[in-house]
């Protein structure tokens, strides 16, 4: 029969365990602990080549990382022969183009000083994760900085992931369209400098200014496009002149997409444009929601 107090009771499975345990610590308590192998010993192992092939790319990164740890201590902008050989070596052994490796190839780039195969290297939409490290590098590419870095925290990287997104942003190049008989026809407006508007999560209005043949402007009104083909006007405004326009967009909350980066960068409306004003929905011209 089991009694109460005997739940606490070790097993003598356990009590060996602990018996092994505390022998071994008795063994070894005069045996130096564990240290990480310098940059020298790493290179010594790598040029021994007594190692399989697969082992080589994991020694070199960790080479690499030995040194950049050693160049930030001391600030030391130049490359040694050994570290400039393993960045070249690297880049003949990173075979693969995930997001992750491109970034890996143009790091190596700007610290071998080739800024231009750096920036090729990054001539790539990435994905939201590693977009505010593509912008990082980048700033360190256009300013030809050489020396290692860390990237910063997880809690900053916002701000360098919409600069990215900035950074990429193209819009629609409305001359290399193919005017095709459409139904409804394409409403032409030759430029795609397009205004947002933030209404909301996931809402958006969209707005282009088009300079007139006497100079004076016309502001084109648009909604978030959704799963539509083709976006639509849907209100238009007058204005004496360009600048007029713009300021008139300034003062109701519009801001020009390419300066003003956030999450609507690529929800902007796409495709051929179409008029629609004929349905009513007159949101700027008629319903008051326009501050003149």
């Amino acid at each position: 029969m089991t009694g109460f107090f005997d739940v606490g009771l070790i097993s003598p499975e356990n009590l060996a365990i602990r018996a092994e345990k505390k022998t071994k610590k008795l063994k070894y308590k005069d045996v130096a602990r564990y240290e990480q192998a310098s940059p020298e010993q790493i290179v010594e192992v790598i040029q021994g080549g007594r190692f399989d092939s697969s082992y080589e790319l994991p020694l070199r990164l960790l080479f690499w990382q030995r040194c950049n740890d050693e160049r930030l201590e001391v600030g030391r902008v130049g490359l040694k022969f050994d570290e400039r050989e393993n960045l070249q070596k690297l880049l003949l052994l990173i075979d693969q183009n995930t997001d992750s490796h491109l970034l890996l190839k143009a790091e190596i780039f700007r610290q071998l000083e080739q800024f231009d195969e750096a920036r090729f290297m990054l001539d790539h939409d990435f994905d939201e994760e590693m977009a505010p490290r593509a912008e990082q590098l980048m700033l360190a590419i256009e300013r030809k900085d050489t020396l290692p870095f860390q990237f910063v925290g997880r809690d900053d990287e916002y701000d360098y992931e919409t600069a990215w997104l900035a950074r990429r942003y193209a819009p629609e190049d409305p001359t290399k369209f193919n005017f095709a008989e459409l139904t409804p026809p394409v409403f032409k407006i030759s430029n795609r400098d397009w205004w947002v508007k933030v209404l909301g999560m996931l809402r958006h209005n969209w707005a282009l200014i088009e300079r007139n043949d006497d100079d004076t402007a016309t502001v084109y009104f648009f909604q978030d496009q959704g799963g539509k083909d083709r976006p639509a006007i849907i209100d238009s405004l007058s204005f004496a002149d360009v600048r007029e326009a713009r300021q008139g967009l300034k003062e109701n909350g519009f801001e020009l997409l390419k300066t003003y980066p956030g999450p609507w960068m690529g929800c902007e409306p796409k495709g051929f444009i179409y008029d629609n004003r004929g349905a009513g929905n007159f949101v700027y011209s008629q319903r008051g929601f326009w501050v003149k």
